[in-house]
């Protein structure tokens, strides 16, 4: 059997885009049966075969069938356009086929790399040899990352602990360094380096992923990336502007979102505005991702290099938030803290004209993104059920998507919130507290992706969320690696934590549909810390939230990774949730039971959560019937106790006694729980309750990303449940 798979790319620039390398995350679901990625090809709308690479990135749980893989191709895409594509597998056994190249070989401890644009080998890798040999004989003493303390000393990459290569194909490979950073004495300093180089098949640049992590807590006064000057430095814009072109002594600072300096010897200029662009010599040209939201950033042009400046010493502002008047004068870092910085080099510029030069950094600024029709992704079963975004079915629920999106955007606009450590965060109204990403901000919004609700709900929400968090909000090292900060002031002020407000959904879908090999590890590494701490405690302790929150990090780990340790962790926690429930009361005793909230006991967004549905969720794993029938239990007493009737409203409980409080978001969460309910016991006033709640709610808007992410993460399930009633009935009145 031959299976087609059509994949639309955009261009969302001005900019025609020439072989601009793609990759594209593809679920497949269960009954497709498919061990591995040789049967796949790629073709144009014309039907011309278009090389492509793909890479199995998980498999469905105890089989050797692939769930997700990983399809890279060069795209041809003009200006403010979009472009099919079709993948075909071959779900039958296929004979081995003819071997492509692979762009680079890694034996005995020589680095061959051959991409058409790029060819060398070298021996005894280091982070200074390796950007030496991408650019072409560079002094390997003047290329790479650069940190200075608060004290002045200069620290540069050591010799890497860990080479690794993560992917390697006919299309794509990527290269893993990591190391310590060290003196001009070789005394580690407590920040390791991770960097990350992607090669293309001949293209003429190599895409870096530049890792600073602190494995204490420490202070930088600068770090960049330098790189071997040639000539004159020239400044662009995105827009084509020249702004600099000098031999040295210039620079540009964009110290405020939307504010930059332009520097040419003393003389300084103040612009209101937001540099996207790239510096090139007559040799090579560089550009950083996410210039101006990522703030501080600087580009100087010295006598013998160009720097980069990643958190640039100039700066004034530094990581300061001034909304919350939190001023800093250094960089400062917690145990575990991270950054990174997306950059591009293209190690062949002399030959190329503007354009060409404009359409590649477009690659960076505004890459093409490229998904597969969004039926696909919902029928794969890989995120539960969901149903396409359309106006068609649900139209109140539609809007309400629609206009989340831009509420969260211009909030985002109207606060500042950008910044090297904030950007893809938002903050608690009033408190000035800053959310981390709660209620997983990556998952709500790819769940919004895939259903076709547009393409910034990755490019714009997701994807900064994701990044943010296992920079910011994951210990990446220290004794808490592997634990995550719940929201608190700078982030990271806070005792980090696993259980409550930790989630991992979102950073594992974000890697399936990414291919970004930091959010595969850092998942991980948190996984591997919850996991161990689940199978070790002899009780499982906590509220409601930090018993089930945890059960759903362990099935989505068990989802992506395989491994019988998390749905061992999994049914452990299962086995906590039932001794705790009470059939008779339906609601929960122990730990789970809120005891200031009668007559519930619980407060209903709680119980509407993670609870509810983490139990779905393990149900549709395993047909677990115990479970499903507290699904029904807990259903039933919400619905005899916690519903308003005379407003059609789930009652918010609340500390105070207050009787009848309702919230839009809590009608939300509630809602699909109960109706999940209903499709397990048939119980019509279940589901009546939960479909009157829903739609009463879909009319109020939340106010910002706690509350928006916590009712859509789990009101996006309404709309198919809703479907999946009204095709039933459909099949039993025929």
């Amino acid at each position: 059997m031959t299976v087609r798979i059509k994949i639309t790319v955009e261009n969302q620039s001005r900019y025609p885009r020439s072989k601009e390398p793609v990759n594209v995350g593809i679920p497949l679901s269960r009954d497709l049966k498919i061990k591995a990625a040789a049967g796949f090809s790629l073709a144009d709308a014309d039907g011309r075969n278009v090389p492509c690479q793909a890479v199995p990135l998980a498999w469905w749980p105890g089989t050797e069938d692939v769930s997700w893989v990983l399809v890279h191709f060069q795209a041809d895409v003009p200006s403010f356009s979009s472009k099919d594509y079709y993948i075909k597998i071959n779900t039958q056994p296929q004979p081995a086929a003819a071997q492509q190249d692979n762009l680079i070989s890694h034996e005995q401890n020589t680095l061959r790399v051959n991409t058409g644009a790029v060819r060398f080998a070298a021996g005894d890798i280091t982070v200074g040899s390796l950007f030496a040999e991408i650019l072409k004989g560079a002094d390997a003493d003047c290329v790479g990352p650069r940190l200075k303390t608060k004290l002045g000393t200069v620290l540069k990459p050591g010799r890497p602990t860990k080479f690794i290569v993560d992917e390697n194909g006919s299309e794509k490979a990527v290269v893993k360094l990591e190391g310590p950073y060290l003196d001009a004495e070789l005394t580690e300093s407590g920040f390791t380096y991770v960097i990350r180089v992607e090669f293309y098949r001949n293209r003429p640049y190599c895409r870096v992923f530049n890792t600073i992590i602190a494995d204490q807590t420490g202070e930088l006064a600068d770090a960049s990336f330098v790189i071997p000057k040639a000539g004159i430095g020239r400044v662009y814009s995105e827009s084509g502007e020249l702004l600099l072109e000098e031999e040295s002594g210039a620079g540009l600072l964009q110290d405020q979102h939307d504010q930059i300096r332009l520097v040419t010897g003393s003389e300084g200029e103040n612009r209101n505005c937001r540099f996207q662009g790239w510096i090139g010599d007559d040799k090579s040209a560089a550009a950083v991702r996410f210039f101006w939201q990522m703030f501080p950033k600087s580009i100087e042009i010295e006598d013998v290099v160009i720097k980069l400046g990643l958190l640039p010493e100039q700066s004034q502002w530094k990581d300061s938030f001034r909304l919350t008047d939190d001023i800093v004068t250094s960089y400062s870092f917690a145990e575990g803290e991270a950054r990174t910085h997306e950059l591009l080099l293209v190690f062949d510029a002399a030959a190329k004209a503007y354009q060409e030069l404009a359409s590649i950094f477009a690659g960076l600024h505004t890459p093409l993104t490229a998904a597969a029709s969004y039926e696909w992704y919902v029928s794969s079963g890989f995120f539960g059920d969901l149903t396409v975004h359309s106006d068609d079915h649900c139209p109140e629920f539609e809007s309400l998507v629609n206009q989340s999106l831009e509420m969260i955007l211009n909030r985002r606009e109207e606060l500042g919130l950008y910044g090297d450590r904030n950007f893809g965060d938002d903050l608690m109204n009033k408190s000035f507290i800053w959310n981390n990403c709660e209620y997983d901000y990556p998952h709500a919004g790819i769940l919004q992706f895939v259903r076709g609700a547009g393409t910034r709900w990755y490019t714009e929400f997701a994807l900064p969320a994701a990044r943010h968090l296992y920079n910011i909000d994951f210990v990446n090292a220290g004794a808490y690696a592997g634990y995550i900060y719940p929201h608190s002031h700078r982030h990271n002020t806070a005792a980090p934590k696993l259980g409550s407000h930790s989630w991992l959904q979102g950073m594992l879908e974000y890697f399936l549909i990414s291919g970004d090999y930091r959010a595969r590890d850092l998942a991980q590494l948190v996984g591997e810390r919850w996991c161990s701490l689940v199978l070790e405690q002899d009780e499982i302790g906590g509220t409601e939230r930090a018993v089930t929150w945890p059960l759903i990090a362990m099935l989505a780990l068990y989802q992506v990774f395989g491994d019988e340790k998390y749905l061992d962790a999994a049914v452990k926690i299962r086995n906590r949730v039932v001794e705790l429930f009470d059939f008779e009361l339906g609601h929960f005793e122990g730990c789970m039971k809120r005891e200031n909230y009668p007559p519930s006991y619980w407060q209903v967004f709680l119980i509407g959560s993670p609870v509810l549905e983490s139990l779905v969720m393990y149900y549709q794993l395993t047909g677990d019937e115990l479970i499903k029938a507290i699904i029904i239990a807990i259903a039933e007493r919400l619905a005899q106790i916690n519903w308003i009737e005379a407003i059609g409203e789930w009652e918010y409980t609340r500390t105070n006694g207050m009787r009848n409080y309702h919230t839009p978001k809590n009608n939300r969460m509630v809602s699909p729980g109960v109706g999940y309910a209903y499709l397990y016991s048939g119980n019509q006033d279940l589901w009546d309750k939960a479909v009157t709640a829903f739609k009463n709610s879909c009319k109020d808007l939340d106010d910002q990303g706690k509350e928006m992410t916590q009712s859509l993460r789990f009101g996006v399930r309404m709309p198919a449940l809703m479907g999946m009633v009204e095709k039933s009935r459909e099949g039993k009145l025929s």
